[in-house]
């Protein structure tokens, strides 16, 4: 991984879905994302591409997915220097790991992971540059992310110690509720 893409950057957005052809036509229609065709590992699997940046992937929901309860849905991806020191870590401190990890041949190795508090995403260490560019994102691409938690404290403790997030502003948001920004 290159100093251009520290730890704790998010650097790829999958869509795993009941109905991927319409997930295509649905984003190109409304944000202007194309698509590609290629592989990821040994299975076809398709891009994302905003402009010449490729920003993620739809894939069909897994059976074994849809079988425990899991809804379409997006799964964000955090780049990491090395998703095996990277769980170790994650489960001591709270962590269930989901899935892997696993290598994706000329990809990178990846586990999905859900928090202390179950929200869930992917720790992925690329196998040569990591996607996406530095700067600030551009238009048509994910600039935001939001996590809704009972206890954003406790979860940011988490977050904090496995990816070095900071704390930055705080907006109080009704009696009890605090925005926090990191």
């Amino acid at each position: 991984m290159t100093d251009a893409f520290p730890r704790g950057r998010f650097v790829w957005y999958e869509l795993a879905t009941s109905d991927p052809v319409a997930a295509q036509r649905f984003y190109t229609h409304l944000i202007g994302w194309t698509t590609k065709e290629g592989t990821a590992g040994d299975q076809p699997y398709t891009e994302w591409v905003n402009g010449e940046t490729h920003i993620g992937g739809v894939m069909q929901l897994a059976d074994e997915a849809k079988k425990a309860g899991a809804p379409p849905h997006w799964l964000a991806y955090v780049a990491v220097p090395s998703v095996d020191e990277t769980l170790r870590p994650a489960e001591g401190l709270g962590a269930k790991k989901l899935v892997g990890p696993m290598d994706l041949p000329a990809v990178g190795r990846f586990a999905v992971i859900q928090d202390p508090q179950s929200a869930v995403l992917a720790v992925y260490t690329p196998s040569g540059e990591a996607p996406g560019h530095d700067g600030d994102p551009g238009v048509g691409e994910f600039s935001w992310h939001e996590l809704s938690t009972s206890d954003y404290v406790a979860v940011f403790g988490f977050y904090s110690a496995l990816f070095g997030w900071v704390k930055g502003e705080a907006a109080e948001m009704g009696p009890g509720n605090v925005y926090q920004m990191y």
